[in-house]
């Protein structure tokens, strides 16, 4: 799942990657059937318990400690029977909520995962959506074409689709109380997901209402073609989707599915930058290549486009921001990570250059014991050549998570943008990711993802335990989604109208 995207990936820790690669069974013995016993599985609770508490810097930050001791209490008496690799995990999904960190999931065992690449699973057929409090279908992907865009979606296996959608929503951990991220991740990767919680099937029973809005049942199976992920971003207008270079509403653009700056016929005074991660290579000569152009252009006006961006490399948000910002500004007020404990590093491999890292990059705070990455508190200036000091608008969702949420968050306190669409997946105050290694638990070879560092942002206000909240929030309706139109652009083009000097 996309939720699996890193802040900070770092190549000191291929080493680990590679190490991890013989950890756990051979795949070509995996069974997915296999059971693990109940003193396997306490084993493995408690090298997870004790690997978190002694590498997650921000275990209690949304969650006080006797709830989360509680909560973990719970999941280690539900491991009283035998279970197989993924009915342990989905038990630890439960657990890895309550700590609401968005960086902080599981992942499947390597010999899983080799398996997987061989027994490609049936996902669930149909990727459906939400709207004015009620479930339609969006995409099919099964063999019945009689199931069309826009129908009603009732029910699940005999599950209301309702209650399907709070399951779901209760196994995937977001920043502090978000539930923009939640409601992205559904919208996108709902396939995937319902197979991934209630188990895969060749065929779906499924209850759909007819044009009249009465029910009625079908038994839906993938088409073989779709014998993959067929979950596709669907909130940001053709993501995930083939899209010709230049569009008929676009006069010229250039870039790449990563990176594109586009300039509108509509209006000429305005460019939208279409930034979907900042991870992509070579972004720094993007970067110069795009506001470049925006300067020879005489752009007034700047679109931000943040949706569905999940992150990536700081540096790369860095330098983003200083082509746009007016003043000197950090980007972070601290990022501190606790110090290696051997309960942590015995289970996580990279140890060394885990080591190595926080002896080259860290220094030892004196009153908190804490290892601090000082240079993440740099003061970074303008860039002086290609500087764009136009307006700004950042367009944001629940999809929009770690460093773009980030990015967001200090353009907006700042004043130097104004924030349009829904609230970002990722914390306003910062977010705990950095460096993640994953912890691998011995018996079953389930990975856990644990973020090494807690980054607070520049922003001092209290944390709310929410993202990025729009100045100017943007609903999309059903009619939105089915046919793909884009009310937050919409909203850009009515309120740059009549600014056509500084929006501060």
């Amino acid at each position: 799942m996309r939720i699996n995207r890193i802040l900070f990936p770092g190549k000191r820790l291929l080493l680990g990657a590679v190490l991890g690669l013989a950890w756990g069974c051979s795949p070509k013995t995996y069974n997915p059937a296999h059971r693990f016993t109940p003193a396997q599985l306490q084993a493995d609770y408690q090298v997870l318990r004790e690997g978190l508490e002694a590498g997650h810097p921000s275990l209690y930050w949304y969650t006080p400690k006797p709830q989360l001791d509680a909560s973990f209490d719970r999941l280690r008496a539900a491991l009283d029977t035998p279970a197989t690799e993924l009915g342990f995990r989905r038990l630890i999904d439960r657990t890895l909520e309550d700590i609401h960190c968005g960086h902080t999931n599981t992942r499947g065992s390597v010999a899983m995962e080799a398996y997987r690449q061989r027994h490609k699973p049936a996902d669930f057929p149909l990727q459906p959506f939400e709207a004015d409090g009620r479930v339609y279908v969006l995409q099919n992907f099964s063999a019945d074409s009689s199931v069309k865009k826009g129908q009603q979606l009732l029910a699940i296996e005999g599950r209301p689709v309702r209650e399907v959608y709070a399951k779901l929503r209760k196994i995937m951990a977001s920043d502090g109380y978000n539930e923009t991220f939640r409601n992205t991740q559904l919208l996108n990767f709902f396939p995937s997901l319902y197979r991934y919680w209630f188990g895969e099937k060749k065929q779906y029973a499924v209850t759909l209402a007819d044009s009249a809005g009465q029910p009625y049942d079908l038994l839906l199976s993938l088409r073989p073609e779709k014998n993959k992920n067929a979950s596709q971003p669907v909130v940001k207008p053709q993501v995930g989707s083939p899209r010709p270079l230049v569009s008929p509403q676009v006069r010229s653009s250039l870039g790449n599915q990563a990176l594109r700056l586009s300039f509108p016929t509509r209006d000429s005074s305005l460019a939208v930058f279409d930034h979907n991660t900042f991870s992509a290579p070579h972004y720094r000569r993007w970067y110069r290549r795009f506001f470049r152009k925006i300067q020879q252009e005489n752009v007034r006006h700047l679109v931000l486009d943040l949706r569905n961006n999940a992150g990536g490399k700081v540096p790369a948000a860095n330098v983003l921001m200083r082509y746009v910002m007016d003043r000197p500004f950090r980007t972070f007020r601290e990022v501190a990570a606790l110090p290696p404990r051997p309960a942590f590093n015995r289970y996580v491999p990279g140890r060394f250059f885990r080591w190595l890292y926080f002896q080259v990059t860290t220094h030892k705070d004196p009153k908190t014991g804490l290892r601090v990455y000082g240079s993440a508190e740099k003061l970074h200036r303008p860039m002086s050549r290609y500087g764009y000091r136009g307006n700004v608008y950042v367009l944001t969702n629940g999809g929009t998570f770690s460093a773009a949420s980030i990015t967001a968050a200090n353009l907006q306190y700042w004043k130097r943008a104004v924030v349009v669409g829904r609230e970002s997946g990722g914390g306003r105050s910062g977010c705990t990711a950095w460096v993640l290694p994953y912890l691998h638990l011995p018996h079953t070879g389930l990975r856990v993802r644990v973020p090494l560092f807690r980054l607070l942002t520049a922003v001092p206000y209290p944390n709310s335990g929410h993202g990025v909240m729009p100045d100017v929030p943007v609903v999309f309706s059903r009619e939105d989604i089915l046919n793909n139109l884009d009310p937050d652009m919409e909203i850009v083009y009515q309120i740059s109208r009549p600014h056509r000097s500084s929006i501060r």
